[in-house]
């Protein structure tokens, strides 16, 4: 009969607490590659990284978009959160910020793109392409960017300007983003507009550039087969050691 005393069961219980830690806080921040908008006319502008959605001064209304570089992420991810800065004052005197609404909430919501428009860089900011006004590709991807597959909402309201609003992705969003190897794209609009009012928005005097970590999507996920062998392994090696020297002043069955 082999016995486990308590002192050396002691590294044994530690190292498979690590293996579970480890398992339990494989987590990545990525940040956005890509953020932007399109406008019901069809509109984008190459270099810009404003990622407002909703109404705007132009009288447009926008749909927001951002993009992430997944190709580094081998393991299967359980869970994403998209984290988006919402700012608290304006880029420039007099311009909207943040949450602009009259009505004390709108819905925010998320899709997935079906629309390749960024896997060929043009030379812009964003991987993405100019289109001007009356362009009907610009229009297709507008319309893209708030219709499909939905990846999760959010009520936005005042509250929400001066910090990250955070949004879970759904099981869609989930199967998409474990479906992805390059670059992932989420879109998103607003879709509680009043179309009596062009002012609706919300991320207003937002850019990409303007804070580091601006646009995130934080994701978690289970290490790959080989790498929890290689984990359990090692605890085995701590099992055999424990065995080989007991300790007979504090041996247990």
């Amino acid at each position: 009969m082999h016995f486990i005393s308590i002192s050396s069961a002691r590294p044994l219980l530690g190292a498979a607490g690590l293996v579970f830690s480890i398992v339990a806080q494989a987590s990545t921040t990525l940040d956005a590659i890509g953020a932007g908008w399109f406008t019901n006319a069809g509109e984008h502008v190459e270099s810009n990284t404003n990622y407002a959605v909703g109404g705007g001064m132009d009288g447009y209304t926008r749909n927001n978009y951002f993009l992430f570089d997944v190709s580094g992420l081998g393991n299967q991810i359980t869970a994403a959160t998209l984290r988006v800065y919402n700012p608290d004052m304006p880029l420039s005197p007099g311009a909207p910020f943040g949450y602009t609404s009259s009505d004390p909430t709108e819905n925010y919501a998320l899709f997935d793109v079906s629309t390749d428009f960024y896997s060929a860089p043009t030379g812009g900011t964003n991987h993405v392409a100019g289109y001007a006004i009356g362009s009907s590709t610009g229009q297709a991807i507008f319309n893209d960017l708030g219709t499909g597959q939905s990846y999760g909402s959010h009520t936005a309201s005042l509250a929400d300007n001066g910090r990250f609003i955070e949004i879970s992705l759904n099981a869609s969003g989930l199967a998409d983003l474990n479906a992805s190897g390059g670059i992932f794209a989420i879109g998103g609009s607003i879709t509680t507009l009043d179309n009596l009012v062009n002012m609706e928005s919300l991320f207003a005097s937002a850019y990409l550039y303007t804070s580091t970590g601006a646009v995130q999507l934080v994701v978690s996920s289970v290490p790959e087969p080989s790498e929890s062998v290689l984990l359990l392994a090692g605890l085995g090696l701590v099992v055999v050691a424990s065995r080989r020297k007991p300790n007979p002043k504090d041996q247990v069955l």
